[in-house]
């Protein structure tokens, strides 16, 4: 309000100041100086305001050119095409957009008829649309089809306004084009999409209801009106609780619908009711659909009566329990397993044989009543019967009851399929021969367990473990010291340190050797046998456990010469035992103890005696101690077979075997065997062999692990003549094999990777003649396989340690078989 005073005042003394210039000039002349000073200041003044009008008005210019700018921009880069038509529909202007969209450029199209970019079947509506803008002067919109400049059709949606001039005329419309192809294409797809669900839900065959997001129904399909008996204008707009909800299940069919409500969209199973009230059972599988955002608008759910298969489940049931009935009655046992071998079904007979529940059995693996020992051989028989889908009758089963009961049944297993064939576990039969097995089950444990107990309270194990690595290394000791010793160049002094060195090589020999005999790893004989030196060199082998345990040994061994025939191995065995079992009760009762062993000669017995300062043995349990599976150790401490073993060779022997005993004052063992005068008769063995002879200029391969066998063997072999040739392994024996000739092959059993046996085999398969010309090197204890292996296949082999003269004649006789 100001600068509008401001200004008025300027103005009027502007024009006083003309009017007095143009009508009164003489006036100015009669002014006095302040009052023209007055008239100067407002003339300023005015200059002033003047100026900043102006200033005003080149700013405001300005604003309208940029925004003038931006509007050409907007309209030019707009992404719809804007044509500007007159009242004629003759295009004045267009942007970029609109003449991209028609194909065609901007001054073409300029001047041209709109109509003629439009498809005929679309100019009357186009025109009516046109006309209404141009009538009302509001904005109108429609939906048409548009033609490019090359033909081709597209719909598109137009928006005009028409464009009022100052005097409020209107001579033109400013008309927006968009194509909507994309979008018509969406509307069909959603069309589509639309029909194709609801032709779903129209055609399927179970039940079918959409309902809001408060339980009312928006659609249902005719197979749910069909299943419950409602019309369809029954059901839509119902909610809950709906017409075929039971009223005595409200409670539960509610609660499952609000945890649907809730988000659970779990299958559940309920009971519904159709219109003349009966009932009948469904699976209702419920759904939710979701807007853009994620919420549940809507839910959906599918509704299967399964009447059938619930009259299905109870004839299953009526004929499972008949099925039941008969097995319930039947003496044998009836079991089914799955395909992992837990226990699905048992009959009451299982449960007694077994001593277990049916609660405790169902779910149990087979193998929690299998005997250990029979693990494997079971599991191998259902492996066959799954594998082949033939039935195995009649095979032993060997059980352990709840009770620690061993007993033993005839089974037979076959095949369990589902109702689609499918093999979904086994089903079997078993028939408890306890009774008729058990005195063959008894001695065949008897053997194989009195085998395990023996090693293991012995160091057979053990020597079984060092033998190899002590026969290598030995081997080449006393080979070398041989060859040593047959040089001539040797100085005695030399040579008699050789000879020691010999003899010490000699004595771990025999040393090992004893360790195998006593380990049972070579067949029983029986020859004479110093008993004294059996107990010394059973002591030997204890001595350690023996010390660290604090036992003290006494020995009082009678002088007379304590000869005998007898096996070696055996006896050794029983004064094992004997010494195990002293020396056990002793650091068990006082963590150290006293061991006496004495022997003498009476008439034609030898007795030993084994006196330990033990807990001693309980009177009630003394006549006992001898008999199979008898133990007083805990469970896992003990098998009960060392005594009944020892009772078992010593009569083997012609002997006894007693214990004598009171509490708490230890225990003495006795043996007695007979002196036996001379040996059985020898067996009638094999033709002797004479010495062979050479054969000259024969290749060798020789195939071990140990670098001192190679070298050893080679020198040997190398200074007969032969041409030797050694290898580490057996892989790369094969390449030789297969890429040269050779007249024999010398073996190591025991290799790594590929062992002895395996290098054998595969010679057979590429040079069968060649097989025949194979000698095995031992140096170990031979298992049960290997000795079947070499007893099956006749392979000569050179036990380790081995010496030169040893070797050279093993290898002369190999060559001349095989010539």
């Amino acid at each position: 309000m100001a600068k509008k005073k401001d200004k008025a005042r300027a103005e009027e003394l502007r024009k006083r100041a003309e009017k007095m210039l143009t009508e009164d000039p003489q006036a100015i002349r009669t002014m006095v100086p302040a009052d023209i000073q007055k008239l100067i200041q407002e003339l300023n003044v005015y200059q002033i305001e003047l100026e900043l009008q102006n200033e005003e008005l080149r700013r405001t210019q300005l604003e309208l050119q940029e925004a003038r700018d931006k509007y050409l921009n907007l309209y030019d880069f707009a992404p719809a095409g804007y044509f500007t038509l007159d009242r004629n529909g003759i295009i004045v202007d267009v942007n970029l957009a609109g003449s991209e969209l028609l194909g065609s450029e901007k001054h073409r199209l300029i001047g041209t008829q709109f109509t003629s970019s439009i498809s005929p079947d679309s100019q009357d509506a186009f025109y009516f649309h046109y006309r209404e803008s141009l009538k009302t002067g509001t904005k109108s919109s429609c939906e048409l089809k548009m033609l490019k400049a090359d033909g081709t059709l597209f719909p598109a949606q137009l928006i005009s306004m028409a464009m009022p001039e100052k005097d409020g005329n209107i001579n033109q419309c400013r008309t927006a084009v968009m194509d909507i192809t994309e979008r018509k294409r969406a509307e069909e797809t959603l069309r589509e999409a639309k029909e194709f669900s609801q032709s779903l839900i129209t055609s399927a065959r179970d039940g079918v209801s959409v309902l809001d997001n408060r339980g009312v129904h928006i659609d249902v399909n005719p197979a749910l009106c069909e299943m419950t008996g409602f019309l369809r204008e029954e059901l839509i707009g119902a909610g809950p609780p709906h017409p075929y909800w039971p009223p005595e299940q409200y409670e539960e069919i509610d609660r499952a619908f609000r945890n649907t409500l809730a988000g659970d969209f779990a299958d559940v199973e309920l009971t519904f009711m159709r219109k003349n009230g009966q009932r009948f059972p469904v699976i209702v599988s419920p759904a939710g659909i979701k807007d853009k955002e994620g919420n549940v608008i809507s839910y959906f759910a599918l509704v299967k009566d399964i009447t059938e298969r619930k009259l299905a489940e109870e004839m299953l049931r009526q004929s499972e329990e008949k099925y039941r009935t008969i097995l319930a009655e039947i003496a044998d046992s009836y079991f089914e397993v799955d395909l992992t071998g837990n226990l699905t079904f048992v009959n009451d007979s299982t449960c007694r044989n077994l001593s277990y529940s049916r609660e405790e059995l169902l779910g149990m693996n087979y193998r929690g009543f299998t005997a250990e020992e029979d693990i494997k051989h079971v599991f191998q028989i259902f492996n066959d019967v799954y594998r082949t889908g033939e039935p195995n009758i009649g095979f032993p089963w060997k059980i352990i009851r709840k009770d620690g009961n061993v007993g033993f049944v005839e089974a037979s297993v076959s095949l369990l399929h589902s109702q689609t064939g499918e093999i979904i576990g086994f089903r079997g039969v078993g028939r408890d021969i306890t009774e008729r097995k058990k005195a063959e089950e008894e001695r065949k444990q008897l053997e194989l367990k009195a085998q395990v107990t023996s090693r293991l309270a012995s160091v057979g194990e053990m020597a079984a473990g060092v033998a190899h690595e002590i026969n290598n290394p030995l081997t080449g000791v006393i080979g070398y010291a041989q060859l040593l010793m047959d040089r001539k160049d040797v100085p005695p002094d030399i040579r008699k340190d050789l000879v020691a060195m010999n003899e010490g090589a000699q004595r771990v020999a025999g040393i090992v050797k004893r360790l195998l005999t006593f380990s049972r790893q070579t067949k029983p004989e029986r020859r004479y046998v110093d008993i004294n030196e059996l107990i010394e060199s059973t002591l030997a082998l204890r001595a350690y456990h023996l010390r660290v345990n604090n036992i003290k040994v006494t020995t009082q061994l009678a002088p007379d010469l304590l000869e005998t025939v007898a096996d070696p191995g055996q006896i050794q065995q029983v004064l094992l035992n004997l010494i195990v079992n002293a020396e056990t009760e002793m650091k068990l009762a006082h963590g150290k103890g006293k061991l006496a062993i004495t022997t003498e000669k009476s008439d034609n017995t030898i007795k030993i005696c084994c006196q330990d300062n033990g807990p001693g043995i309980k009177p009630e349990i003394i006549d006992r101690i001898f008999d199979p599976f008898f133990t007083t150790r805990e469970v896992g401490q003990g098998t009960g077979l060392g005594l009944s073993l020892c009772y078992g060779i010593i009569t083997e022997h012609k002997g006894k075997i007693y214990a004598e005993s009171k509490p708490g004052k230890g225990a003495t063992f006795t043996v007695e065997l007979p002196v036996v005068a001379e040996a059985e008769p020898p067996k009638p063995s094999e033709a002797v062999v004479e010495e062979p002879e050479k054969v000259a200029k024969a290749r060798i391969l020789v195939v071990d692990d140990e670098q001192v066998i190679r070298d050893f063997v080679k020198r040997v072999l190398a200074g007969e003549g032969y041409e030797v040739e050694t290898v580490d392994n057996a892989g790369d024996a094969l390449k030789k094999i297969e890429g040269k000739r050779y007249n024999l092959v010398l073996i190591d059993i025991k290799m790594p990777a590929m062992d002895g046996v395996e290098l054998y085999r595969r010679i057979q398969k590429i040079a069968k003649s060649l097989a025949r010309r194979v000698v095995f090197i031992t140096g170990d204890i031979m298992g049960a396989d290997t000795e079947k292996f070499l007893s099956e296949t006749k392979v000569a082999h050179i036990d380790k340690p081995f010496d030169a003269e040893q070797l050279s004649r093993e290898v002369r006789r190999a060559l001349t078989v095989v010539r």
